[in-house]
């Protein structure tokens, strides 16, 4: 693939245009607003975190001291009832009413309930285990998640009311300062040239409109192939 070797160059004439006045700037009220907006930002989301550590706090308590006391005191209570309903069962068992042992259906059923109600509260302890594994993971996953919002509460928040702070005195600054003058560049008297180029000849009364030179034709020739060979 060969490339151009030049490209036209525009001919268009600029014009260097500076502010004729001073600059409109207006947006300080808001920019005061934001600022204030992002300070009651700052205040309800520190609020809503205090909220959720409090309550986690609560939550942890109440899974690994609470509930586990909670129902270990119930498994000792219904060992205790179930001992006592047996040694009751036995000693129905041991009487005897006209050489015939009684049937004691009482005592069963007492014995028959306290082993339920142990059973009950031993299931009621492995589940308060298990929640206290997945409250552990979630707890761990919530703090990981919520710790980048704390982060950019303690470190960007900050920067941003500096740069808000920075932002507002300068424009304050900036409204007290007067603007430059126009400059139009078009309106200023063109430099005479001090040095033709190798590539044109000067007529004599400093205008540039002069045919090349052979000798530079042949010098550009030549860079002209090398670059051929190059693409």
């Amino acid at each position: 693939m060969r490339l151009p070797l030049c490209y036209p160059l525009p001919t268009t004439s600029y014009r260097l245009i500076a502010m004729s006045g001073p600059a409109q700037v207006r947006s300080t009220p808001a920019i005061e607003a934001f600022q204030a907006a992002l300070a009651r930002f700052e205040k309800r989301v520190h609020a809503a975190l205090d909220t959720l550590d409090a309550e986690l706090h609560r939550t942890e308590e109440w899974l690994e001291h609470d509930r586990p006391a909670h129902w270990r005191g119930q498994v000792r209570e219904a060992e205790d009832a179930l001992h006592q309903a047996k040694m009751d069962l036995e000693r129905c068992l041991m009487m005897t009413v006209a050489d015939e042992r009684p049937a004691c259906r009482e005592q069963r059923a007492a014995v028959k309930a306290a082993q339920d109600r142990l059973a009950y509260c031993q299931e009621k302890g492995n589940i308060v285990k298990q929640w206290q594994r997945n409250f552990r993971h979630e707890s761990l996953e919530y703090r990981g998640r919520v710790g980048q919002l704390k982060r950019a509460l303690e470190h960007d928040l900050p920067r941003a009311r500096a740069v808000l702070e920075r932002i507002l005195r300068r424009l304050e600054e900036y409204q007290v300062e007067r603007p430059p003058e126009a400059i139009d560049v078009s309106d200023q008297s063109p430099t005479p040239a001090v040095e033709a180029s190798p590539y044109a000849r000067s007529t004599g009364d400093g205008n540039l409109n002069g045919a090349p030179d052979p000798n530079d034709s042949a010098l550009a020739d030549s860079i002209s192939t090398s670059l051929r060979e190059e693409v």
